[in-house]
């Protein structure tokens, strides 16, 4: 019987300008656990030519597909170089956008006619299966040579080593099921063309590995998710502190390293669409607590109802939080600072202008929803941190 098409998800990358979003997205919001067919997805290559400085496009796209294959071990991801690129061919051999081959080739307009004109790639996931299965059962990428920018429309050559491997490992993040984010060091950022990465951060591993029911692989999970009433529940709580604006994940920091703090909550199907809001604790070693409200204020907490740590509105598919800190890196000059002996940024956010030397927090995550206001929901592990010089 053939697999019924349930829905199409085009994603434009790397454009001019910012989606407002803090941490990896799902495509599919309203579907859980979505793997790929068999396991497995398997790219049918032609991007032939080299940059000027002589780096071959074609083996730069197998070695990012290699890469994602060795983060992501649940699936099997291959690519094969082939002799032409084609649109039309699909297994009936009626022609259509949708051939049933993964496709990767240069295109100025992508397979489904869209416009790349202001974007140097493009990702094309088709979503199949039958009866309740879903399955993302075809993934198409397609690169443009020639970047029109926003703004004055002059077009520029954007792809030399670096960038073209970089929106390589993004756009193959969209056929496995990533939106864009904000987590200024993630692949799947969305944002202007000279934030090329090269490595998945801690986020974009974690995001696969939860939409496609492999949890056990994110690594920066905080435990089960816990219902206060004991009720089993499907949410998931991830988070991580980092001082590369989200590159790694780290538990030590130096206390004049700029940082941040994240976290993503997959709420419970149960609980999505309804008046709610994420709730940030912090616990320190003598045992006091402080709560963070939705103006990033903490203020010490002994028990009782706890302050939303976002602004009023519903549940969505996914919750994302800046707990400590902000996105990017914004340092301008050093000033040395003779009460510590240290060179210190005095835009930056960091341990010791927030008096955290040499202390231990935790911070832990949950949410509630109006519907059941005496429901809380919260990670079972809290994201660790130390402002240590050890």
């Amino acid at each position: 019987m053939k697999r019924r098409m349930f829905r199409i998800v085009s994603v434009a990358a790397l454009a001019a300008t910012c989606a407002s979003a803090f941490s990896y997205k799902p495509l599919y919001e309203d579907i859980d656990n979505l793997p790929l067919e068999d396991n497995r997805l398997a790219w049918n290559v032609w991007v032939p030519g080299e940059s000027d400085d002589g780096d071959a496009w074609d083996p730069l796209f197998h070695d990012s597909v290699h890469y994602w294959n060795a983060e992501i071990p649940y699936f099997d991801l291959s690519a094969v170089t082939r002799d032409s690129e084609d649109c039309t061919r699909r297994s009936s051999g009626s022609a259509s956008a949708r051939n049933q081959i993964n496709t990767v080739t240069w295109r100025e307009t992508n397979c489904g006619g869209g416009s790349m004109a202001q974007a140097a790639g493009w990702a094309l996931t088709f979503l199949g299966g039958s009866g309740d299965a879903r399955v993302i059962d075809e993934g198409d990428i397609f690169f443009n040579e020639m970047f029109e920018h926003a703004e004055g429309g002059a077009e520029q050559m954007v792809f030399d080593e670096t960038s073209f491997y970089s929106v390589a490992l993004h756009e193959i993040g969209h056929n496995l099921g990533l939106g864009h984010g904000y987590i200024d060091a993630a692949v799947m950022a969305y944002g202007p063309t000279h934030k090329w990465r090269k490595r998945l951060s801690p986020d974009d591993i974690c995001g696969v590995a939860v939409i496609s029911g492999n949890r056990e692989y994110c690594p920066v999970a905080l435990g089960e998710a816990v219902a206060s009433n004991g009720a089993a529940i499907q949410a998931h709580f991830s988070g991580y502190a980092s001082a590369d604006a989200g590159a790694t994940a780290r538990e030590a920091l130096r206390p004049w390293q700029e940082f941040n703090i994240y976290t993503t909550v997959l709420i419970d199907p149960a609980h999505r669409g309804q008046p709610g809001q994420l709730h940030v604790i912090a616990e320190t070693e003598d045992g006091r607590y402080f709560a963070r409200n939705a103006e990033g204020e903490w203020h010490p907490w002994a028990g009782g109802e706890l302050p939303a740590a976002t602004p009023p509105g519903n549940l969505e598919h996914a919750m994302e939080l800046i707990i400590l800190g902000r996105n990017g890196i914004t340092r301008g000059q050093p000033v040395f600072d003779p009460a510590h002996g240290y060179q210190l940024y005095r835009e930056a956010l960091t341990g010791i202008r927030l008096g955290l030397e040499g202390v231990n927090l935790k911070f832990w995550v949950a949410y509630s929803s109006e519907a059941e206001p005496d429901l809380l929901i919260y990670g079972s592990e809290p994201i660790r941190v130390a402002w240590t010089l050890e």
